[in-house]
Parts: structure tokens; sequence; C-alpha cells
């Protein structure tokens, strides 16, 4: 995704296949589940629910624990 793509999906806000988390908390491990049981759709996590974005560091722990909430 390239930086006008993003800005796109921040203007545009969450919706049926967006979603704004500000960091890992457990409403994380629900919006993958409803997105599971649906058709999908794309968890930004960084980004709060005015669309604005929030300094938050990717660092592999938050890796490691993305993927044993997905599993």
């Amino acid at each position: 995704m390239n930086k006008k793509e993003l800005n796109f999906i921040l203007q545009e806000g969450e919706g049926q296949f967006i979603e704004f988390k500000e960091n890992l908390n457990k409403s994380f491990s629900r919006e993958i589940v409803a997105f599971a049981n649906a058709s999908g759709g794309k968890i930004f996590l960084g980004v709060n629910d005015k669309s604005e974005r929030i300094d938050f560091n990717i660092t592999n722990k938050i890796k490691s624990q993305i993927q044993d909430i997905a599993n």
C-alpha cells in the first residue's frame, strides 16, 4: 500500500471492511473474529477513530502477539 492509498482510506474512515485501532487490546481479537466470520477486512493499528495516526511502533513482540491472536 502506498501513501496515496493510505490517505484515501484514512479520509474514507471505518466501514464494513476497515477498522482502526489505536493499539493492540482485547477489541483487536474481536475484530479479527468478526472479519473472519464475514467477508474479511483490514485492521489498521496506530489509527484512532477520528482517522488520525497515532505514534505506534510495530515491534517483533507486537508481531508475535498478532500471530498468537490470529492463531
